[in-house]
């Protein structure tokens, strides 16, 4: 049932509510007509109600129109029907009342009053101008018309007028003293003000609800760039942990079968040794990419689309030194003199620094290896307060690098570009730099500075 109301558009809301008003309304009117309850002048139960109905349907649609025709028509209808001096000027549409009188007869009689300024309020009508027709309107429905009326009367012919009908009727300025309730004149303004002010509130409340809506409605949209930007980042660092720690494997298993065959027919024995090495090394392989593969399966993703801390995502194969010695191992392996200088910490490379220092060694030396055309090659690991300092020297015979080699390096499907641009986004990455440039053994020099361990 709320669900259809809320898909309904605002005016009809306003009809069916301001329709179930009326007939609940003039329904009430109907059954205490016969009871102790019935009004002295049902007639201005009627006026009431007839505005209460109007108000409902329209003053939302036309919140200014609405406030100043209420606040205007309704106290000259109600005190016109209640006074009972239309019908002495002819106007027997409201016919005759049983009893004429200019005070307020009830108090629910101020509902058309309370339920324009709410609504006014609550609409978008300022609130000074609210309480200025509302409570004007009051001031005239209770003081301002039974003045009129005596002042009419005070000046009148008294014996136009039919017997006691008209008893009630304040007869002078004078006998207004005893006629205006102030006590409720006061209350009644004090209550008027408040629903304008109510209203005032709930359209206040209204837009600050429409505002964190659409917050929240940006901020979920931002969320999602920014997992989208996670699993791109994190498709981006498995694919360099693929390319790094594959490729070294499988190009050296590459290389030395390469130099296997060549040597095959002349040295058999030269053959079953690369067949036992390569063996080897590719049992390191398959193992490295199972690892890469369980920390994978084992990772569950956060609400955001990243590794959720804890869920398996930091069970990734953690390298020490000696992995990195093996590295230098497996090019000698292949034809590659390799001298090492490590740190001598003795521990595992757990921080997000180490472990890149170790991925950026490792790819240098799979380039030294698979395009270096290097017979010799020099790593060099310092470490001290200022960070870690890699540089990785080799004697290739391809010559010096060209000008701004990591700004024209491109990723192509071959994988021909990924590993200087791999490089240098895990340097990028930990907050360092990476530079290659001519080295002092005829070759390249790649060297990379990280910023210290946090």
């Amino acid at each position: 049932m709320w669900t259809f109301w809320r898909r309904l558009p605002q005016a009809q809301q306003d009809l069916l509510l301001a329709a179930l008003i009326g007939v609940g309304w003039f329904m009430a009117l109907t059954l205490i007509n016969d009871s102790g309850l019935r009004p002295q002048n049902p007639t201005v139960s009627v006026v009431t109600g007839v505005f209460l109905v109007v108000t409902v349907a329209f003053v939302r649609r036309f919140p200014r129109t609405m406030l100043v025709a209420v606040s205007v028509l309704y106290p000259f209808l109600y005190a016109a029907v209640g006074t009972g001096l239309a019908a002495q000027l002819g106007l027997t549409i409201f016919g005759q009342p049983e009893i004429s009188d200019a005070a307020l007869q009830s108090e629910i009689h101020l509902v058309p009053l309370l339920v324009v300024g709410y609504l006014a309020a609550s609409s978008g009508v300022r609130r000074f101008t609210c309480l200025f027709f509302t409570m004007g309107s009051l001031a005239a429905l209770m003081i301002g018309l039974p003045t009129v009326v005596a002042i009419v009367l005070g000046n009148a012919n008294r014996a136009i007028l039919y017997g006691d009908r008209y008893k009630n009727l304040p007869s002078d300025v004078p006998s207004l003293y005893n006629y205006i309730d102030v006590s409720l004149f006061v209350f009644a303004e004090a209550l008027i003000c408040g629903m304008v002010l109510l209203g005032a509130d709930a359209r206040r409340r209204r837009k600050n609800v429409a505002l964190l809506e659409q917050r929240n409605a940006e901020l979920v949209r931002l969320r999602a760039v920014e997992a989208e930007r996670a699993k791109v980042a994190e498709r981006t660092r498995i694919a360099r942990d693929l390319h790094d720690v594959i490729s070294h494997h499988v190009s050296a298993v590459v290389i030395r079968a390469q130099a296997a065959d060549r040597v095959a027919d002349q040295k058999p024995e030269a053959l079953r040794e690369a067949i036992r090495w390569i063996i080897a090394s590719g049992k390191e392989a398959l193992t490295a990419m199972r690892e890469t593969v369980r920390v994978l399966n084992t990772a569950e993703p956060g609400p955001d689309g990243t590794t959720a801390p804890g869920s398996g995502g930091g069970t990734a194969p953690v390298p020490d030194l000696s992995d990195v010695a093996r590295m230098g191992e497996r090019l000698k392996a292949v034809g590659v003199d390799v001298t090492m200088h490590l740190p001598t910490r003795q521990r595992q490379l757990t921080s997000a620094t180490d472990l890149t220092a170790v991925r950026i060694i490792q790819e240098a030396l799979t380039n030294v290896m698979v395009h270096a055309k290097a017979t010799a090659a020099q790593v060099t690991w310092q470490s001290g307060p200022q960070g870690e300092l890699l540089t990785i020297d080799d004697n290739g015979s391809g010559g010096p690098p060209p000008v701004n080699v990591l700004e024209t390096a491109r990723r192509s499907e071959s994988g021909r570009g990924n590993g200087l641009i791999g490089m240098r986004e895990r340097a990028t990455a930990v907050g360092g730099t990476l530079a290659v440039a001519a080295g002092p053994l005829g070759g390249w020099r790649v060297q990379a500075w990280l910023p210290p361990q946090t």
